[in-house]
Order: structure tokens, then sequence, then C-alpha cells
């Protein structure tokens, strides 16, 4: 790859690769690029973010927060690598460009669900958030308490769903665009009517709610934790990472781990409150907004498909997304 010397150079000599190994897009749709090298230094990854996100300030701000966290004892975050110059990221080819060490372990926690693992995963977010608590935000939070950007924003697209976005995105659905897709869109499509009302229902009291504030991952799922048995060796791509309530962390995860299963949700939650106690406000926020992003999750991919036509590289894990998104849409409308 033409770029890597360019890119290299700019590192301190002990990063200079010896082997590299394309990773294409390591199975993410973020539509970032990966590379695995082995250095002198030890095995690290290059990453090419797309040109759409982040912005500079906003890869500054996330390598900022990650360093910040691991002065406070986080070891599993893939911290950058500075240049010698200092800079931990590369502009080059319109895109930026980051090093960091390569994380070992596994996101296989649906091929070997124990509680132990469910356990580890919880603790590890809740001692991130304890780490990048006292992270100073730019510009400085009024308050640490405060609305949730994540319950404000979620709110208005269920409401925007309800207020015709249902019927405008069902229309757009059609077979010739991945016929064997279509069905189960479809179903999802079917399920809004009665599941959006109720999540509404469930969100709408949290809106004006001071919850604690602070940095958050906002994008942390099943295959962005890694494991080596039952232990927590790696959290990665903070590409979505914002201000916010930790109940948006604890939803997604959670979520994306025990799906409906209650008792994950029981042993999950008491995971995460033996390192980070929830207050109630939290404990119900987290519900609720597992439910508004289960529903927006599924909206955004019909909208992604069908309304931008968007290329995904893996269509099979596309399916199977809409799949249990589906199963869990009318979780929700049973409610």
């Amino acid at each position: 790859m033409a770029e890597f010397p360019e890119i290299l150079k700019l590192y301190s000599l002990d990063c200079r690769s010896t082997a590299v190994e394309p990773l294409a897009s390591a199975g993410g749709l973020s539509g970032a690029r990966f590379w695995r090298l082995v250095a002198p230094r030890g095995t690290l990854v290059l990453r090419c973010w797309p040109i759409e996100h982040p912005s500079p300030n906003g890869l500054r701000f996330i390598h900022a927060v990650l360093r910040h966290a691991a002065g406070r004892g986080m070891t599993i975050l893939p911290v950058p690598i500075a240049t010698v110059s200092g800079a931990t990221f590369v502009r080059h080819a319109g895109h930026l460009w980051e090093l960091t060490p390569w994380l070992p372990g596994t996101a296989d926690y649906e091929k070997s669900t124990r509680v132990e693992k469910l356990r580890a995963a919880l603790r590890a977010l809740a001692e991130f958030h304890r780490a990048a608590a006292d992270f100073p935000a730019t510009p400085p939070l009024v308050s640490s308490r405060g609305p949730a950007p994540a319950i404000t924003h979620r709110l208005a697209r269920l409401r925007e769903l309800q207020s015709g976005g249902i019927e405008s995105l069902t229309r757009t659905i059609t077979d010739n665009t991945w016929p064997d897709l279509a069905p189960r869109v479809r179903k999802f499509a079917a399920e809004l009517p009665r599941a959006v009302p109720l999540a509404i229902a469930r969100l709408a009291p949290l809106a004006d709610v001071p919850l604690p504030l602070q940095v958050c991952i906002r994008d942390v799922w099943h295959d962005h934790v890694l494991f080596d048995g039952d232990t927590v060796t790696g959290l990665v791509d903070f590409g979505a990472m914002q201000i916010d309530t930790p109940a948006t962390d604890v939803a997604r995860l959670l979520g994306s781990l025990v799906g409906d299963d209650a008792n994950g949700w029981r042993e999950g939650l008491a995971a995460y409150s033996a390192a980070r106690p929830l207050t109630e406000q939290e404990s119900l926020a987290v519900f609720a907004l597992d439910a508004a992003g289960t529903i927006l999750a599924g909206s955004n991919w019909i909208r992604w498909i069908y309304v931008d036509g968007r290329q995904f590289e893996n269509p099979p894990q596309i399916v199977g997304r809409l799949e249990r998104l589906l199963e869990r849409v009318r979780f929700v409308s049973r409610w």
C-alpha cells in the first residue's frame, strides 16, 4: 500500500512495519479501513478513518479521552501512538490516520455466553465511565447534571416517526433491493405503530430530568468488547464518543449482549452498579433508551438501504442484524 511509507515515516523507527496484513473493514460498518502491522514495537493497528467522520477536532477529543482514561488505570484501550512531532493522528490523502497497539482477544460473547463474561463486560464499561468522569469537557459543562442529549435526540426521532415517518419509511421498501431482506424489513416496520408510542411513553418523562453527564462511548456493543476467556482484554471503536448520560452506554451494551433476557439484564446491571452505582433515574433511562435505540436502529437500516442506497461488504451480517432487531421490536410492542 502506497500510503504506508508516507504515514509510518512520521513515527519513530520502532513503528516501521516488517509485515502488513490488510483487514479491510475488520467486520465493521463505519467505513474505516484497518491494517495489522508487525513492527519492532510490537503488533500495531493502522486505521484510516472515513472522510466524513470524525473531524480533526473530534479525533483530538477522542484521543485525549483515551489518554486520560489510560492515565486513570484503564489498560484495555487502544491509546494512540504519537508521531515524532507529538501528534496523535496523521492527515494524508484526504483521510485521518491513527496508529495504536493491537489489543488481544476476540469479540466472542455470542459464541460463549457465560454470565462471567457478561459481568466482566459491564464492569469494564463502569470502569471506563469512572476513569473518564473527570475529563474536562470542551466547552466546559455548565453543570455535571442536566437533560441527556441521547434522550432529547431519540425522543425527537421517535416523534418524527409517529408523525408520518413510519409511513414514509414503509413506502421506500422494495423487493428489488435485497429481495430476501424485504419481508423482514416490512415485518419490522409493521411493529412500529405499536412500538413507537410505547417507547415515547417511557422516554418522555425523562426528557427534562437532570442526569449525570460525562464522556460516553455511545457505540459500545457486542463487537467492540474483546475477550480472552472470561476476561475483557479490549474496548475498541470510539468514533461516536460525546458528552452524554452513561445510561446510553449501559443500554447499548446490555441490549446487544442479552437482548430481552431479563436475567441477563439483572446480572449486567448488578455488575455495572457494583463498580459505578446507578441512580433510580439512570436505571429508568437505561430501559427507555434501549427500547428507543432498538426502534431507531431498525429505522436507520431501512433508511440507509432503501433511501440512501448504501452498500455493505457483508449482506448476511446485515440480514442477521435486522432479524435480531425484529425480535426485539416485537418485545417492545408487547409492553
